[in-house]
C-alpha cells in the first residue's frame, strides 16, 4: 500500500515537473532552434559563426557568396587598412563588428539593415 502511494505520487510529481517545463521550456517558449527560432520565410544569415540574424534564404545564399569573394575584393597591395584594405568599389560589410569582409556598398546597407530588425524576425517577436 506505501508502496502504490509513492509510484502515485511519482508519476504525479513527474506529470507535474513535465507539464510545467512544456510551458515554460525552450521548445514552448521559443522554436525548434531556441530564442533565434526564425519567422516562416526567413533563415540564419550565417554570414560567421554563431550569425542567427534572420534575414531571406537569398540574403543568405548572398553572405555565402560574398565570404568566398571577399578574399578576391581585397586590394593586394594593401592600404590605409593594411591586409584589410578592399578594392576601389568594395567596403567592409560590418555584419558584426571586426567584419572586414568586402562587398558592395548596397550589401553593406542590406547588412545593416538585416542586424536592425532581426529582433522582429524572430519566430516569438511580438
Amino acid at each position: 500500500m506505501l508502496t502504490a502511494r509513492f509510484v502515485a505520487f511519482g508519476a504525479a510529481a513527474v506529470v507535474a515537473v513535465l507539464s510545467a517545463f512544456a510551458a515554460t521550456g525552450p521548445a514552448a517558449a521559443a522554436g525548434a532552434y531556441g530564442p533565434d527560432t526564425c519567422r516562416q520565410g526567413y533563415v540564419w544569415r550565417e554570414a560567421f559563426p554563431g550569425d542567427h540574424v534572420c534575414v531571406t534564404p537569398a540574403q543568405r545564399a548572398r553572405a555565402k557568396a560574398d565570404n568566398y569573394q571577399g578574399q578576391y575584393r581585397v586590394n593586394p597591395s594593401g592600404g590605409a587598412y593594411g591586409r584589410d584594405t578592399c578594392r576601389n568599389g568594395y567596403v567592409w560589410r560590418e555584419a558584426y563588428p571586426g567584419d572586414h569582409v568586402c562587398v558592395t556598398p548596397a550589401q553593406r546597407a542590406r547588412a545593416r539593415h538585416d542586424n536592425s530588425r532581426a529582433t522582429g524576425r524572430y519566430e516569438n517577436s511580438y
